[in-house]
């Protein structure tokens, strides 16, 4: 006999604040969510003669996962170098789909790219949209814009930007509004915006905005009039209060914003998106190679945005959860789900909140075609829902194990989580480099020594 679909039976968080249901049910028609509600006011027309059941005790059942902050082209690069300059764009995107399966079967449905090289991330979205290849339901920004203060101009001057290098350098106000008409005319659903440095690069990335409070208006207004969603890399201070100011609808880290910066946001309906994954990942891997550079501005950075995006939060500015996924610091398929453990223990959200802000909540950062269709356990939404062990408000890092999730469906069908095979990095994607630091004389030891750099 065809089943119209699944009932589904157990503990229900619907991806709202409102409390989990502890006996909850969710039908599936289709490609869509027919019901979802309490299992006692489940209608007779939803049973198990025309639906397939599941009641697996003990399980949770939830949206699928929406991580707001991903690079599909950048393909697990280990630096900026590697990332703009090696990889032919073929070999990229081709890599790009393999890594859209990987996060895919993480338990992430829905995702925002927020920057790509060249327009991989557009060919992605595309190819997963037109039913060619698995992955989750794209919505993406073009490169990057950004000058030479932004955080992609890292290069020498002495050398061409590189035309690998996920960003669009421009020189003066005519610019910023042909970039963002040609990146609109090019297909994208968002401009982003590189706003600030970071301090890993430049020690006051802080202290100061790549561009000015007019240009930012300028970028905003021309990506808003032409109905696409604008989104900025801002870690400063003073980038993160201009951002809020000139209308952005996103800020990605805003680690340093102050109480004009959250004033704005509140005033101008903006969110902001931490991605402290990435920041906390890199403090945990450079402690274990024991000296490597860069954590000491890693951990300031952590310990000031548990302050500011903690009094941001308080205020009513909505935080979104993103791993920054495409770095090797944070590979593809293993750290989605990280930032609702980074909430709950440094920003002190609940589980319920921080499950929010990677569900229902970062629907903020979606296109249209998708933003009021995902992120909620709700009747006439897509059917992406995942089905795991235990109950996450208890354990918010279960999350984290998606290879013991029982079941993950997208459009209403559990999606194929056989493991892609492994790859091996081709040898033009790698640095140039003999070491990562010196090989030295130890002539207390009579013999060589390596010194991680």
């Amino acid at each position: 006999m065809n089943r119209k679909g699944y009932l589904l039976k157990g503990k229900v968080i619907d991806g709202t604040l409102n409390a989990p249901l502890e006996q909850g049910a969710v039908v599936t028609d289709g490609q869509y969510i027919a019901w979802a509600g309490a299992a006692r006011d489940l209608p007779p027309q939803y049973n198990a003669d025309e639906y397939t059941l599941i009641d697996l005790p003990g399980r949770t059942i939830m949206p699928g996962l929406i991580d707001g902050h991903t690079h599909i082209s950048f393909g697990e690069s280990r630096s900026e170098e590697e990332n703009a300059l090696y990889t032919p764009v073929e070999f990229r995107t081709a890599k790009a789909l393999y890594y859209a399966r990987k996060i895919l079967q993480a338990g992430v449905t829905s995702a925002f790219d927020a920057a790509t090289t060249y327009a991989v991330a557009q060919a992605v979205r595309d190819a997963i949209d037109t039913g060619m290849f698995p992955g989750p339901r794209y919505t993406v920004s073009g490169r990057q814009i950004t000058n030479h203060q932004g955080l992609e101009d890292s290069f020498p001057s002495e050398m061409a930007f590189p035309v690998g290098q996920a960003a669009v350098l421009v020189r003066n106000p005519d610019d910023l509004v042909e970039a963002v008409r040609l990146q609109v005319k090019d297909g994208v659903d968002a401009i982003k915006v590189s706003g600030s440095n970071d301090n890993l690069i430049t020690p006051d990335a802080q202290d100061i905005s790549a561009f000015t409070l007019d240009e930012l208006r300028c970028i905003a207004d021309e990506t808003h009039r032409l109905g696409k969603l604008c989104s900025i890399h801002a870690r400063s201070t003073v980038s993160s209060r201009d951002a809020a100011l000139a209308g952005f609808d996103n800020i990605f880290h805003a680690s340093y914003i102050d109480d004009a910066g959250i004033e704005a946001c509140l005033k101008n309906g903006c969110v902001i998106t931490p991605t402290l994954t990435l920041l906390v990942n890199l403090i945990e891997a450079n402690r274990a190679m024991a000296g490597a550079s860069g954590v000491e501005a890693f951990e300031r950075e952590v310990a000031a945005a548990r302050v500011n995006l903690r009094k941001a939060y308080d205020a009513g500015v909505p935080l979104i959860a993103g791993s920054e996924s495409g770095w090797s610091p944070v590979p593809y398929g293993h750290w989605h789900a990280r930032e609702m453990e980074i909430f709950v223990k440094l920003l002190e959200l609940t589980p319920l909140q921080a499950i929010h802000a990677n569900t229902l909540a970062a629907t903020r950062l979606l296109s249209p075609r998708y933003r009021d269709k995902v992120g909620k356990l709700e009747a006439g939404r897509y059917a992406d829902i995942l089905v795991v062990p235990g109950d996450p408000i208890q354990d918010i890092a279960l999350l984290q194990r998606p290879s013991r999730f029982d079941y993950i469906f997208q459009g209403g069908a559990p999606i194929d989580r056989t493991p892609p095979a492994p790859r091996r990095r081709m040898w033009y994607e790698r640095t140039k480099t003999f070491l990562s630091g010196l090989y030295v004389y130890d002539e207390a030891n009579g013999q060589g020594s390596f010194l991680p750099e």
